[in-house]
């Protein structure tokens, strides 16, 4: 190998160095580059795993708001309804009431009509009978005389009165 232009025991002593120092490296340098380079493997698939869990999660709870809102939609428009329902039902009542209450006005305003009417009916008839008496008076007392007078006055006003009472 001399002819070659290799020294043997060169060849074999950079061989041992290569070999040593493949050695040494691997246990000073490779080893714990590979074990940083497992850590950081798992760290990440875990990472995935968490981020996988919270978008199962995030997607679970997006389902349940959207149940939560849909429920309460649904609740709302029941309470709603209701509400309509119990408003109606109230001015029904209201109205009724009211008619009744008017109704009862009205009754009680024609029966004091009417008591008013029969009222003022008999002042009127009163007074006329006190106007026609004042008449006659006057007519009478040239005519005849005051016991003649009193007597047919009396008549007159009898007669008045049973007209008047028959009404």
């Amino acid at each position: 190998m001399e002819k070659l232009g290799i020294n043997l025991s060169l060849l074999i002593t950079q061989i041992v160095n290569f070999t040593i120092m493949v050695v040494v490296l691997t246990k000073l340098l490779y080893q714990p580059i590979l074990k940083v380079l497992r850590e950081r493997k798992m760290k990440i698939e875990e990472g995935l795993k968490f981020s996988e869990k919270a978008k199962s999660e995030e997607e679970k709870q997006g389902e349940k708001r959207k149940q939560i809102l849909l429920e309460a939609s649904n609740e709302a428009k029941t309470i709603l309804e209701d509400t309509k329902k119990i408003g109606k039902k109230l001015k029904d009542e209201m109205v009724n009431e009211g008619k009744k209450e008017l109704s009862a006005l009205k009754e009680k305003l024609e029966k004091d009509y009417q008591q008013k009417e029969k009222e003022l009916t008999r002042q009127i008839s009163l007074h006329t009978v006190e106007i026609a008496s004042q008449m006659i008076k006057s007519l009478l007392q040239n005519i005849l005389k005051d016991n003649q007078q009193h007597k047919l006055i009396q008549n007159q006003l009898q007669k008045l009165e049973k007209t008047y009472a028959k009404k």
